[in-house]
């Protein structure tokens, strides 16, 4: 193996680079490796490349490394996985288990192998993401009508309901999905025989490859083949945009939850104590979910950094592109576990919320539209009448039920030379939050009738998702199947 070397590595290179990077490999590729050396045993055999009897050998050879290989057997002297796997495999196998190595090379193998462990690794994620998305509209079905507070720049804006809130973040977890499938669209592409990254002279069957291992379609340049790993930043990416909606959405929950704002109570299932301050119920689900997103954007960065000088083909750098990949995966996952159990465990302080929404002023930009409506005004002047009157109300110290018809008639004999007729009852009317909630007409607005349309449309693409992502594992299932049926006829043939 190391004829041309000559020596073995040195004791730092095998504890620093060579154990870690072959530990890692075995939790994580160990299954992929074995499936990707039998599918290429099979297509030997059925290429005429490699005769059936010794691929028979070989086969059961790959059984018996299978079987025996543990992570207390790996030898840091092999390199890594995939020389300790020939190893094991040639135990049992004898000699001709070198034939398996025809026409291939280590770096299709791991191009292959890579590809395949991201592929499975982002399942668990579409899976919690989907689990997560039932979460969030079941509670918007439950929040339709709680009426909040909306904000912009941190100010009270106008008046929502939680359920309108909750769809909005719904969305958002819908287009990370979406991104994430994206990426593993361009993940499972099949780089198997294309050798060290000219091909090879011998007639692989490269579309068999692909088959047999649940790849959605091969990929064609040989050097692309073994030079990208673009998908894998994909994937980092989409992981770093849902961390950043993770922590987002984490963040509005944790100061609705302070008491200034008072909105939001959580339960003591996803909160930790004070070890000094007895009062304390500390929202630590949250603070893990938002201080976890750093992860998954350091992973993409790492990614980047490392890929954008290597030169496009195979090298050490190239491979360094997944160093932090699965930290970053760990990382989104367990993050929008706790946000889902948060999302569980709390709840909006209804009454708390209503009355917010009925006082700080959110609900007065409606009392501008109804006067536009009602008397013909351009906006710019019922604004700047609703302004005045706002104004006001802060210099007397007064709030906003104190708005009424004569303070209105004023407002406007100062600002239009004339007075109009609002009635208190109109005034009431507009300004009260739910009524004010309910006259917004456009799509996608937090009305009851909008909001329960968005949720329909949200599960109808949750359920098209679900639907995409069990045809994905089946896809893959099959191949394994297929797989499987081909090696068992060549032993048993």
């Amino acid at each position: 193996m190391r004829e041309r070397i000559k020596v073995g590595l040195c004791e730092e290179y095998v504890k620093e680079i060579t154990l870690p990077g072959l530990y890692a490999e075995f939790k994580n590729g160990y299954e992929e490796l074995m499936l990707a050396n039998k599918a290429y045993a099979v297509m030997l055999a059925k290429q005429g490349i490699v005769a059936k009897e010794d691929i028979k050998q070989i086969l059961i050879g790959l059984n018996y490394a299978w079987e025996t290989l543990t992570e207390e057997s790996l030898d840091p002297q092999l390199e890594d996985l995939y020389f300790n796997v020939e190893r094991t495999m040639m135990k049992k196998a004898g000699e001709v288990g070198g034939r398996l190595h025809t026409g291939r090379s280590r770096n299709d193998l791991a191009a292959t192998q890579t590809r395949m462990q991201v592929r499975k690794s982002v399942w668990a994620l579409f899976d919690r993401l989907l689990e997560f998305q039932a979460v969030l509209l079941q509670q918007a079905k439950e929040n339709i009508e709680t009426v909040i507070t909306g904000y912009t720049h941190f100010q009270p804006g106008q008046p929502i309901t939680f359920g309108h809130y909750l769809t909005a973040i719904s969305s958002a977890f819908t287009r990370d999905f979406d991104r994430l499938k994206a990426a593993y669209i361009n993940t499972n592409q099949c780089p198997y025989g294309t050798a060290a990254f000219a091909g090879s002279s011998f007639p692989l069957d490269r579309q068999m490859l692909s088959d047999l291992l649940g790849f959605d379609k091969v990929l064609e340049n040989s050097l692309d083949c073994i030079g990208s790993r673009d998908y894998i930043l994909e994937v980092d990416a989409a992981l770093s945009l849902m961390s950043v909606n993770i922590s987002r959405f984490a963040e509005d929950l944790y100061i609705w939850a302070t008491y200034e704002f008072g909105t939001l109570d959580f339960d003591g299932e996803i909160a930790i104590c004070s070890s000094i301050m007895p009062q304390k119920k500390n929202p630590m689900s949250l603070e893990y979910a938002k201080g976890k997103a750093s992860h998954a954007i350091g992973a993409l960065m790492s990614g980047i950094s490392t890929l954008k000088n290597a030169p496009y083909t195979n090298n050490g750098d190239e491979l360094q592109t997944s160093a932090m990949y699965w930290d970053g995966l760990k990382a989104a996952y367990t993050s929008l576990g706790m946000l889902m159990q948060t999302i569980k465990h709390c709840s909006i302080r209804k009454e708390r919320a209503y009355k917010n929404a009925a006082e700080n002023y959110c609900t007065v930009t409606n009392l501008a539209d109804f006067m536009v409506k009602e008397y013909g005004i351009s906006f710019t002047q019922a604004h700047d009448i609703v302004g005045n009157a706002v104004g006001i109300l802060d210099e007397k110290k007064l709030g906003i039920q104190d708005i009424d018809s004569e303070m209105m008639k004023k407002c406007c004999k100062d600002l239009l030379g004339y007075e109009l007729e609002i009635s208190n009852e109109q005034i009431k009317s507009v300004l009260e939050p739910f009524n004010n909630i309910q006259s917004k007409l456009t799509i996608g607005g937090p009305s009851t009738s909008s909001v329960e349309q968005m949720i329909q449309n949200l599960t109808a693409k949750v359920e098209e998702q679900k639907i995409w992502l069990q045809g994905v594992k089946d896809h893959v299932e099959k191949a394994n199947q297929k797989l499987a049926a081909e090696e068992k006829a060549i032993i048993e043939g």
